[in-house]
């Protein structure tokens, strides 16, 4: 059946406009760079808590070290210990290191935690990101608990945790400045003069901890929480009273 040429037209036109749209569709701070990075949820289960009352999730990156060296990371959680988790780090065969994690993990999505690897604060040295997804329900089902390894000279890390609400499975960081240390974007829900409002803070790694640098930028921006995707930041208030929604660190923040 062919079909009429006025119709091909408008089809073509429907759909080019439709992917335009939906391309540039963006929260303003995606229009910075951002890192190159590799994922990874490839994860071997080792399910002993009827055995041992302990349940571990490992992962290995090959080449990972500036001299080739593997990287194996374990998610460790206790029975005896819910509120207390462990991540397990290895160089080769040879554990380096046993870092405390508050919250534990889930075992019902430990093995599904995302693993991004790239040089994110620019000192030339692979850091490591997992996200870990929680076990909520409705919006709640989009709180993350997001853990930063930064790797040291020494090759050991510095572990950063935070919970944050994503909604898609992973929020890249963005350079701002183009200083080559990639921000941290963070996002809230906040509920405020009868509307709901997704809050944006930036971050940044430096000596060790996270820093709130929103003055970059001018931040926090605050965007309306709707039932469909929205991108603009509010008209409902002004940059000033955005500033009341500034925040220190992230939720739940540690750092070890």
């Amino acid at each position: 059946m062919r079909i009429p040429i006025q119709r091909t037209l408008f089809l073509i036109l429907f759909f080019t406009f439709f992917s335009v749209s939906f391309v540039e569709a963006q929260y303003p701070f995606e229009s910075y760079s951002s890192p190159s990075y590799t994922m990874h949820r490839d994860w071997k289960i080792y399910d002993r808590i009827d055995t041992k009352g302990r349940y571990d999730c490992t992962l290995s990156i090959d080449h990972f070290f500036s001299n080739e060296d593997k990287l194996t990371i374990q998610l460790t959680w206790l029975e005896k210990t819910t509120a207390m988790g462990e991540i397990r780090v290895f160089r080769n065969k040879s554990q380096i290191q046993n870092i405390k994690q508050p919250g534990s993990f889930s075992p019902l999505t430990m093995n599904g935690t995302l693993v991004i690897v790239s040089d994110i604060n620019g000192d030339g040295l692979k850091d490591v990101k997992l996200v870990h997804q929680g076990t909520g329900n409705g919006i709640m089902g989009m709180l993350v608990k997001v853990m930063y390894l930064f790797q040291r000279e020494d090759g050991l890390f510095k572990k950063v945790s935070f919970y944050d609400m994503m909604i898609d499975e992973n929020r890249v960081e963005r350079d701002v400045d183009n200083d080559g240390n990639y921000e941290i974007v963070t996002m809230n829900l906040e509920r405020t003069n009868a509307h709901s409002y997704w809050a944006f803070n930036v971050f940044e790694y430096d000596d060790g901890n996270l820093i709130n640098v929103n003055y970059k930028i001018n931040y926090p921006i605050l965007i309306q929480y709707k039932y469909k995707r929205n991108y603009n930041i509010t008209e409902h208030m002004s940059r000033s009273q955005m500033k009341l929604y500034e925040r220190e660190f992230p939720d739940e923040y540690d750092v070890k």
